[in-house]
Order: structure tokens, then sequence, then C-alpha cells
């Protein structure tokens, strides 16, 4: 695991703190970056988690992307609504005719809540751009191109290159002075032993790891492909 900065990284130690009093742990890596294994350790342990939407109990759910983008917009703290969390992640709003990324206010998510542990997940950034080309069978990428207005599938893997590499340039230098509440995790190299023991006091078990989303590799009937498809691009996906 990479721990960028200065001076010695601090763990957390304790295993007794209650989860009201845990400082929040906000994934700021881009989707496509083992969120879902993520997710699951966080709900392996019983913490609070928001992924991609805001669920509460007898009411509609709500992209939490979205949410924060409406926070900002009316001057509120950016998790207003949903502050209870403990992890959240894959935060990422994105319609045909409209985008957020979340991720990219990390400033705003330290000034609203300084204490907030940001962890930066990434993997190789090639095998990256061809998963999120691949995601939901190029549904995603062809959403993106009509919103932005991008020609090819070309043009738009250069520029997620380009804003991967600017993204963590931007994190890595605005955390280096908080070591302590900074964690570089990469899902391809890195031990999750390791990122368990960094956040010991959440009492994260290395068991509930697990690679979730992968797809590649996975062989299926014909058939059942080309339905997935079907109906990957077909579907209909609320705006809110």
């Amino acid at each position: 695991m990479n721990d960028r900065g200065a001076g010695e990284i601090k763990r957390m130690t304790a295993q007794t703190k209650p989860t009201d009093t845990l400082p929040r742990v906000v994934q700021i890596g881009f989707h496509k970056c083992g969120t879902r294994s993520l997710e699951q350790l966080f709900r392996g342990a019983g913490h609070p988690v928001v992924k991609y939407r805001l669920r509460r109990p007898l009411r509609r759910s709500r992209n939490a992307g979205l949410l924060m983008q409406q926070n900002l917009a009316a001057g509120r703290k950016i998790f207003a609504g949903m502050e209870d969390r403990v992890f959240y992640a894959d935060l990422i709003y994105q319609t045909e005719r409209d985008s957020f990324q979340p991720i990219r206010h990390f400033r705003e998510i330290m000034r609203d809540y300084p204490d907030t542990i940001l962890l930066l997940n990434v993997r190789n950034r090639e095998d990256w751009i061809r998963s999120r080309l691949k995601h939901g069978h190029g549904e995603f990428a062809q959403r993106v191109m009509r919103q932005r207005g991008i020609g090819s599938p070309d043009e738009l893997a250069g520029i997620w290159r380009e804003e991967w590499d600017t993204h963590l340039a931007e994190v890595r230098a605005f955390m280096a002075d908080r070591p302590e509440q900074f964690i570089e995790f990469d899902i391809d190299t890195d031990s999750v032993e390791a990122l368990v023991e960094r956040l010991s006091a959440y009492g994260l078990r290395a068991e509930h790891w697990g690679d979730i989303g992968r797809t590649r590799g996975v062989r299926r009937h014909p058939l059942v492909a080309k339905l997935k498809r079907i109906w990957a691009h077909a579907r209909w996906r609320p705006t809110d």
C-alpha cells in the first residue's frame, strides 16, 4: 500500500471505537477500481455505507452524486442528508444531459469534514480505461460521449487518461501534509491485509474482500451475452 506524504504514517489503532465516532472514509479514486470490493469490506464489518445511490427505508433511493451536487449549489455541506454513513464509494452522476464527479471535490469534502480519511483507489491506468469502455457493454462510454460531445472511443480514452493523471496528481499534492488522513491503495499490487491493518479501528476483515465486479475472462453463452448487451443499452435509467 502506497501512503503518500512526508512524515511517519499514523494508523488507526483502537478497535473499540464506536461507529458514530469513527472518521468518514471516502473513496476518491475513479469507479471501476474495486469499488464494489471496498464496499463489501466495510459492509462486512457492519458499517453504514453509501455506494452510488443513497438508499433509505421507506423512501425512494437517490443518486448520491447528484445529491452532493445539489448540496454544494445550495451552500450546504457536501454530505448533507447522508452524514450518518461511515464509508462513501462509487460517487458519480452521469446522464446523457448532465454529469458530476464528486471525487473531484475532495477539497470541499475536507473543508466540510476535516477529520475525513481519503482513500485513493487506483489500478493500472490502461486496464482501467479498457474496463470503463466496456462497462455496461459499452453503454456507459456511449452515454458519456453523447453528454460531452465526444466523437470516438479513442478520443474518450485520451480524455479519461488526462483526467486520471490530473486527479491523482492533485489529490496527492493536496494531502501531502496530512499523510495520516490519506491512503493510496492499488488494487492490482497492494495487500488487502495492509489496508485492513491501516484501518484497524474499523474492524475490517480481509476475508470480506473479493474481486466482486470483475467480468474479465467470464465466458457466457452467445445468446446470454447478446441479451445482456441489448438490455444494458435499452433499459431505463433514473436521472436522480
